[in-house]
Parts: C-alpha cells; sequence; structure tokens
C-alpha cells in the first residue's frame, strides 16, 4: 500500500512516499481502508522529534476516517463496510478508565497515541483496537468525521469536561484561529457562554468571528488579559489554553479571581515557569486536559447528525501532498483543519 512515512526526525521534508505491506489485523482489532486524515501541530511535533519517545520508522496521522475492511477473531461491533472514525488514544481495555470509555487515561499502562506508538492514517489501509473504532451515522460525512475526535471531542472535554463552562460565563480561547481553537469558539457559543478568542492575526479573526466568538483580540505579542478586560469590562471565568508556554501565564492573568485555565496544547513543546503566587492569591484552578471519551464522542456524532455542530474542514489535499501541508502550517499559513484525501468514497 501507499504510505506517507517518518524514518527520521526533522524537518517536513522528512516525509516520504513509500510502499508497505497492508497490516492484517489481529485479535480484537480492524483493519481500516482510510479515506481521509486529518493533519494538526501534534504531527508537526511528533515529526520534528519533540516526542523522542515515538518509534521509527513511522507513518503520522492519529485523525482517520474510512471504511471497515477487514475485522480480526472476536469482534463482534464492526463488520466489513461499517463507516468508521477513530479515538486517538488506546488503552490496556480492561482497568476502569478504560472500561468508562477514556482510555487516554489507562491506569495499567501509558496509553498509545495513534500515528505516534504505532502506525497511523497517513496511509492507505490502518490497524486500530475495534473498541476505537467508532461506527459513524449516515448524516456525518468522511471529511468531517477524520477531525471530529481531535478537534470537536478535544474542545468539547475541555470545555465541558474539565472546564465545567456554564451558561453565561465568560470563555476566553487562545489559539482560536488554529483547529481545535475554531471548534472550541462553537461549542462554547452553543453551550451560551460569551466566547472572546484570542489570535495572533487579522486573517484568523476572520475566522472566528464565523464560527461564533463574540470578541477578538489579535495581539502578537500575547499579552491579551488587559485588552480582554478592557473589551468585555470583566475578567474571564475561563481561559482555555491551546498555545501553551507562551499564553499560559497571561491566561492566568485573564481568569477572575477563583476562575479556572484548562491547558489543552503546546504548541511549541517548551516548558514554562509558573509562579505559585499566581494560584494562590486568585485560587485559580489550573486544569491539563488530553481527550475525549468514546461515551463523549458518542454525542458529539449525534450533535453532529442533527445540525447542532459542524466539523469545519477547512481544506482537503491529497495525501502526497502531506509534506507541502506541514511546510504551510509551520509557516502560518494554515487557518482551520486541513484534511489529507486518501480514498473518498
Amino acid at each position: 500500500m501507499f504510505a506517507i512515512r517518518l524514518t527520521e526526525f526533522g524537518p517536513p521534508g522528512v516525509l516520504h512516499e513509500e510502499r508497505v505491506p497492508v497490516p492484517e489485523p489481529g485479535p480484537g482489532q480492524v483493519l481500516i481502508e482510510v479515506a481521509y486524515c486529518g493533519v494538526c501541530r501534534h504531527d508537526l511535533l511528533t515529526r520534528s522529534g519533540a516526542f523522542p519517545r515515538a518509534r521509527l520508522p513511522l507513518t503520522l496521522g492519529h485523525q482517520v476516517s474510512g471504511h471497515v475492511a477487514a475485522v480480526g477473531a472476536g469482534v463482534g461491533q464492526h463488520a466489513v463496510g461499517d463507516r468508521v472514525m477513530t479515538m486517538i488514544y488506546t488503552g490496556c481495555g480492561e482497568c476502569p478508565q478504560c472500561s468508562a470509555g477514556a482510555e487516554a487515561l489507562c491506569s495499567v499502562r501509558t496509553a498509545k497515541f495513534l500515528g505516534e506508538d504505532h502506525d497511523g492514517g497517513y496511509a492507505e489501509y490502518v490497524v486500530v483496537q475495534a473498541r476505537t473504532a467508532i461506527g459513524l451515522p449516515s448524516q456525518v460525512g468522511l471529511a468531517e468525521a477524520a477531525i471530529a475526535t481531535c478537534t470537536l471531542g478535544t474542545a468539547y472535554h475541555a470545555l465541558i469536561g474539565r472546564g465545567e463552562l456554564r451558561e453565561g460565563q465568560l470563555v476566553a480561547i487562545t489559539g482560536a484561529s488554529g483547529g481545535v481553537g475554531l471548534h472550541a469558539i462553537s461549542i462554547a457559543a452553543a453551550a451560551g457562554a460569551t466566547v472572546v478568542g484570542v489570535v495572533s492575526s487579522e486573517r484568523g479573526a476572520e475566522r472566528a468571528r464565523e464560527m461564533g466568538a463574540h470578541e477578538i483580540v489579535v495581539d502578537e505579542q500575547r499579552r491579551f488579559a488587559k485588552e480582554l478586560r478592557s473589551r468585555t469590562g470583566r475578567q474571564a471565568d475561563l481561559a482555555l489554553d491551546i498555545v501553551g508556554a507562551p499564553t499560559l501565564r497571561e491566561s492566568m492573568h485573564a481568569v477572575r479571581p477563583g476562575g479556572r485555565v484548562v491547558v489543552l496544547g503546546n504548541v511549541e513543546g517548551k516548558e514554562v515557569s509558573i509562579p505559585p503566587a499566581y494560584l494562590i492569591l486568585k485560587e485559580i484552578s489550573l486544569v491539563g486536559t488530553k481527550s475525549c471519551s468514546t461515551h463523549e464522542m458518542a454525542r458529539l456524532l449525534d450533535d453532529l447528525a442533527c445540525g447542532r455542530l459542524t466539523a469545519d474542514v477547512t481544506e482537503i489535499v491529497p495525501l502526497a501532498e502531506a509534506a507541502s501541508v506541514h511546510r504551510r502550517m509551520e509557516s502560518g499559513e494554515n487557518v482551520g483543519r486541513v484534511v489529507l484525501e486518501v480514498r473518498p468514497s
């Protein structure tokens, strides 16, 4: 089969085309004929070597949709031809967290990341555990389904599950013009919150407004707390920090006493120092978030199917252009979420 492979860490040029055998599903696994695979900044960090535990050679891609092409022994929940999408993490499948559908938080072992710990969707076929392949409603398109876990699922879990966002609250979202940020805007707005999107350019501001942001702060210097308060007359109840190290301290400035900062991403993969006084004097809750559960994803797929939410794919490009997509994302040319087209149907 055709795949885009990574045999060494480095710039986008290390991604190369390769012919590899079609994998075979083992017990409890399914083989998916890939239709689409989303691209996000985690892919860029993995490719560059920010996560050295990633094993090489490797096929990237953790946002996959397609059709079941074969099933392994003991698989009863899927049949050949089923339309499916993938979850990102695979745990042991038996601990309390995994049994509750939260395999990202597996308590028995470190959960395995699709496209980092094992081969992902930058290929014509991929093998995953059957329990992490989610069946799709007929109303949900395969291109939209490819990004649903990483964008809608991640944002929903961060805002609602971890952030405890409620109607009437003010939420600030950094990195609001990226794929996760744009979907976080739509989820927060649908929940009845007032949404302030923090972006670094006017180009990103326009897209954030289209997704439902009530206010936009364009801030290249990442010093947005004062402007947010000036625009809204108050501090945020919740800050969703998708950027990470460059904005985290400012997010802590931006929330009110007793407010909450949910850390979702770290686009540069760098460390940041946090003075304890930030937490103590304002009683801020600093909360981490990882990935949604299968139960949350099922709820979101229902919302997609009936039109309450949308999975916003901004561009679809051929799989062979994966390296070009990485280059454009690193240069800041992309707004939103790009999807690689593998074998659509």
